[in-house]
């Protein structure tokens, strides 16, 4: 669940800025080389990208400056159990994307683009109406995705048991212990619907 909110003031921006921002964002923050395309195609369905014009919009320029730079404001909404870990990523998509396409925010460096996370905590999340957790979104994610066998795999890869990826268990990896054997994952999202399943307390 990726919902990302542009507010700008009113004419700042045309159609053709507008769909190029969200196609680079999109394209940004659904790439995953090694995951499968039915979780991938999946994750597009979740992730939303829409614009505000404002009608009045008023900020103090700096001393001895003209106001001259576009002020943009964007809100990413997330699952709080995913926005640590997701929000470096997010905004840097969203910034790259704003300075790709509008030279005045590429120039600006005076805080006039404010990217903020918001996580939204399990229950209150309502995927298709209904109270859900960050755990529910994986599973819709992976619903259908069939894990492949553990072959050809460098020294150091496992398979992610819940989306399928490849992993590599370096020191900052995502991993449980179970039956004695280390298992990987590509997120802690994937960690946390597996821990879930077998009943394995995140912190084992």
């Amino acid at each position: 669940m990726n919902l990302i909110e542009v507010t700008y003031p009113e004419g700042a921006l045309d159609d053709t800025q507008r769909q190029a921002i969200a196609h680079d964002v999109m394209s940004a923050l659904l790439v995953e080389p090694d995951a499968p395309p039915q979780a991938v195609e999946r994750a597009g369905h979740l992730t939303h990208v829409w614009f505000h014009p404002a009608l009045t919009w008023t900020t103090r320029p700096e001393r001895g400056q003209d106001n001259t730079s576009t002020p943009f404001v964007v809100t990413i909404t997330v699952p709080e159990a995913w926005r640590e870990e997701l929000a470096p990523r997010a905004i840097a998509a969203v910034r790259t994307a704003l300075t790709r396409h509008i030279t005045a925010a590429a120039q600006n460096n005076s805080g006039a683009i404010w990217i903020n996370v918001i996580g939204v905590h399990d229950g209150s999340i309502g995927m298709n109406g209904k109270p859900s957790t960050s755990t529910d979104i994986v599973r819709y994610l992976t619903r259908d995705v069939q894990p492949p066998n553990a072959k050809d795999l460098a020294d150091g890869e496992v398979i992610d048991p819940v989306c399928g990826m490849r992993v590599y268990l370096g020191p900052h990896a995502h991993t449980l212990t179970h039956n004695g054997q280390t298992i990987g994952f590509c997120a802690s999202g994937c960690r946390a619907v597996y821990a879930e399943d077998h009943n394995i307390p995140i912190d084992a």
